[in-house]
C-alpha cells in the first residue's frame, strides 16, 4: 500500500484521515464495532487537517506506531500446555509466598503488649486524650486495636475470598482473576483474546490454583504447614513433558562435561566455570534430565527472550537463592533488579553456541542452532576519552601522588608518602598504556634489563595454578610484549622500588594484589582506581577511568609524528609473535620502541 493509499477522506467530511489494511493473521485481535463482519480489516485514524500536504507528513508517524503495533503481535505465541500448567503453579506458590510475607509481617503478641504499655503512658503523662467518651477512646487507642485484630482481619478476609472463588469456579464467573490472567498473558506475550475460551480457561484454572492457596493458608492458621494440594490441576510442570530421557550420562551438563573435557585448553578455567554456569540456566530451562535433542532453534530462541528479562547479578542476590531459572524471573517482578544488557544476552548466547557447535559436530544434534540468534549489537566505537592536560595534572598533584593523610585517606592531603602499588601502577599506565589487569599482574621477572634497556614484559606466562593453569593473562595473545621503561619511571624510583621488592623475597611486583576467585588481578585496583578519580574529581562519568591513560599514549604517540600500525606494537594491537611471548627483541627493534617510549611527554608539573 504506497503513502497515497494510506491517506484518504471519508464521505461527506473534508478531514484527511490515516488508513492501513489489518494483516490476515492479525485481523482475529481488532474485533469489529458493529456491522456483519466479526473482525476489523482496516485501521482509521483521523489527522486533523485539512491540507494534503500536511496529512503527507502526520500521517508517517500514525503508520509507523500500527505497524509496531503489528511486529508486537507476531511477536506472541500460543500458550502451550506446558505454559498454562507452569503459569498455574507459579500462581500457586506466589500465592503462599505473598502469605507467608503476610505473616512475616503481622504484629508479634510482645510487640502488641509494648505498643499496649506505650499507650497507657502517653495517657498517664498527657500525650494522648482519655476520657468516658467512645470516640475519644477509639481515637487514641486505634494503633493498638489495629494490631491487635490485624491477624483475625487477615483470616476473614482469606475466608470471605475462598468462599466467593468457589462461587466463582461453580458459575464460571472469572472477574476476581483476571489481574493473574492478564499478568500472565502480557508477561509471557501470549497470543490469548480477552474474553475468548482460551482466555476463560487460563481464569479457571488460576483460580483454582488460588483457591488451593487460600486452603493452604486456612491450614497454616491451625498449625498445619504440611498441606500440598489436592485439585489434580494444580501440580508443577513435568519437565519430562513430551520429552525423552537422556541416556546414562547423556544429560545436557554431561555432555557439557565431556565438552568441557575435549576443549579445555581452549580457554581460561575461570570462563569455563562461567560458561557451564551459564549452560546450567539454559539447561533448567528445556529440562536438565531431557534429551539433548531438545536443544532446537526454537529452545534457544524462547530462551534468549526470557533473558531479557534476567536481572543483573541474578546469583549474587540474596533474594534469588536457590531459585530456579524460572523463579529467578518471576521473583524479579517484584524485586525490581535491574536487567541484563544485549551485550551481555550475547556472551549467554555464546557460551550455549559453542556448546551447541560441539553438540553438531558430534552428532548429538543434528542442525545449527544458534545461526541468527545473536542480537544486533551497536558497533560504534565505545566513548571512552583520553584524560585531559588538566586531569592529568589534577591526577599527578594530588595527595596520593604527593603525600596524603595515609590510607582510606588517599585523596586527603597530610604528610604520608604511599609508593605502593597504588603509586606505581597509575605511573607505569601513564608512560605504557597497558591494561590494568596487565600492570597488577606482573611479577617482578617482567621487569628486568636487555641490552642495557630496561623493559615491561607483559606476558601470560608465570606462576601456574592448581590446574597447570598460568595465573596471569593479556586480553589476546598478540597482547603479550615488551615494551621499554620510560625514563621519566627510573626518575621516579621505579628501579629502586623493584629492588627493594626483589630484596624481600617477593615475586610479584605488587604482591598486595591478589587474584579474585575468577583469577583476575585487576579487580581491586580497579575499584581504588575509580574511587579515587571520583574522589578527586575527575572522574564524573563513565567516559574517563584508568582506561583513559591507554587513549592518552596512543594521542601522545600520534602527536610525536608516529603512525598507528607503527607504535601498535606498544600496545599490544599485533598478532601474536615469540616476541611477545618470551619477551626477547634484536637490538635494533628495540632502540627503534626506546624511541617512541621516549618521545612520549604529558604536561605534569609533580616535581
Amino acid at each position: 500500500m504506497s503513502l497515497s493509499t494510506n491517506i484518504v477522506k471519508r464521505p461527506g467530511s473534508a478531514m484527511y484521515y490515516a488508513r492501513i489494511g489489518i494483516p490476515p493473521d492479525l485481523q482475529r485481535y481488532y474485533p469489529s464495532k458493529g456491522g456483519k463482519q466479526k473482525h476489523r480489516i482496516e485501521l482509521w485514524k483521523s489527522l486533523g487537517t485539512r491540507d494534503p500536504k500536511a496529512a503527507r507528513d502526520l500521517v508517517l508517524p500514525v503508520l509507523s506506531e500500527w505497524r509496531r503495533e503489528f511486529a508486537i503481535l507476531r511477536a506472541r505465541r500460543e500458550p502451550s500446555t506446558t505454559d498454562i500448567q507452569a503459569a498455574v503453579w507459579a500462581h500457586y506458590e506466589g500465592e503462599l509466598d505473598a502469605d507467608l510475607q503476610r505473616r512475616a509481617t503481622m504484629p508479634t503478641g510482645e510487640q502488641i503488649d509494648a505498643a499496649q504499655h506505650q499507650l497507657t503512658r502517653d495517657i498517664e503523662a498527657g500525650r494522648k486524650p482519655w476520657s468516658n467518651d467512645p470516640i475519644v477512646q477509639l481515637s487514641s487507642a486505634i494503633e493498638v486495636l489495629v494490631m491487635r485484630s490485624a491477624a483475625k482481619m487477615d483470616r476473614q478476609r482469606r475466608a470471605i475470598q475462598l468462599e466467593t472463588l468457589r462461587e466463582h469456579l461453580a458459575t464460571g464467573e472469572t472477574a476476581l482473576i483476571h489481574w493473574a490472567a492478564d499478568d500472565l498473558i502480557e508477561r509471557e506475550k501470549l497470543l490469548v483474546e480477552k474474553g475468548s475460551p482460551k482466555y476463560r480457561e487460563i481464569c479457571h484454572r488460576l483460580q483454582r490454583a488460588q483457591v488451593e492457596a487460600l486452603e493452604r493458608a486456612a491450614e497454616r492458621d491451625a498449625g498445619n504447614w504440611a498441606g500440598v494440594p489436592t485439585d489434580p490441576d494444580v501440580k508443577p510442570v513435568d519437565p519430562t513433558m513430551g520429552k525423552q530421557f537422556a541416556a546414562p550420562g547423556e544429560t545436557i551438563m554431561e555432555l557439557y562435561d565431556r565438552f568441557k573435557a575435549e576443549r579445555y585448553g581452549a580457554t581460561r578455567p575461570d570462563t569455563w566455570n562461567q560458561n557451564r554456569g551459564i549452560v546450567k540456566l539454559f539447561a533448567e530451562y528445556v529440562g536438565e534430565t531431557s534429551h539433548v535433542s531438545v536443544i532446537t532453534r526454537k529452545a534457544v530462541r524462547d530462551w534468549k527472550h526470557q533473558l531479557s528479562r534476567w536481572p543483573v547479578k541474578a546469583g549474587e542476590t540474596a533474594a534469588f537463592k536457590g531459585m530456579s531459572f524460572r523463579k529467578v524471573i518471576e521473583a524479579n517482578a517484584t524485586v525490581g533488579k535491574p536487567t541484563i544488557s544485549n551485550t551481555t544476552v550475547n556472551k549467554y548466547l555464546a557460551a550455549v553456541g559453542s556448546f551447541s557447535t560441539w553438540l553438531l559436530q558430534s552428532d548429538f544434534i543434528g542442525s545449527d542452532v544458534m545461526a541468527g540468534q545473536y542480537l544486533v549489537r551497536d558497533k560504534r566505537k565505545k566513548n571512552r576519552f583520553p584524560f585531559t592536560a588538566d586531569q592529568l595534572k589534577t591526577i599527578f598533584n594530588s595527595p596520593l601522588f604527593t603525600t596524603c593523610m595515609g590510607d582510606d585517606r588517599e585523596h586527603e592531603p597530610g604528610n604520608v608518602a604511599i609508593r605502593d602499588w597504588r603509586y606505581w601502577i597509575a605511573w607505569i599506565g601513564l608512560y605504557t598504556g597497558a591494561r590494568l589487569g596487565e600492570i597488577a599482574q606482573m611479577a617482578t621477572r617482567d621487569l628486568r634489563q636487555q641490552d642495557d634497556v630496561w623493559i615491561f614484559h607483559i606476558t601470560e606466562n608465570g606462576e601456574l595454578d592448581d590446574d597447570g593453569a598460568s595465573i596471569k593473562s593479556t586480553k589476546t595473545a598478540g597482547s603479550q610484549r615488551v615494551v621499554p621503561v620510560h625514563s621519566r619511571l627510573i626518575e621516579l624510583g621505579l628501579l629502586d622500588y623493584h629492588a627493594a621488592v626483589v630484596a624481600r623475597g617477593e615475586t610479584q611486583l605488587f604482591p598486595e594484589i591478589k587474584p579474585d576467585t575468577r583469577g583476575f588481578f585487576s579487580g581491586m585496583p580497579s575499584a581504588f582506581f575509580n574511587d579515587y578519580f571520583r574522589a578527586i574529581g575527575v572522574k564524573v562519568d563513565r567516559r574517563v577511568n584508568f582506561h583513559s591513560f591507554r587513549h592518552g599514549i596512543a594521542d601522545a604517540l600520534r602527536a610525536a609524528g608516529y603512525m598507528d600500525e607503527e607504535f601498535g606494537v606498544l600496545l599490544g594491537h599485533v598478532k601474536a609473535s615469540t616476541t611477545g611471548k618470551y619477551g626477547i627483541l634484536p637490538q635494533g627493534i628495540l632502540s627503534k620502541r626506546v624511541e617512541m617510549v621516549e618521545s612520549v611527554r604529558f604536561p605534569i608539573a609533580q616535581p
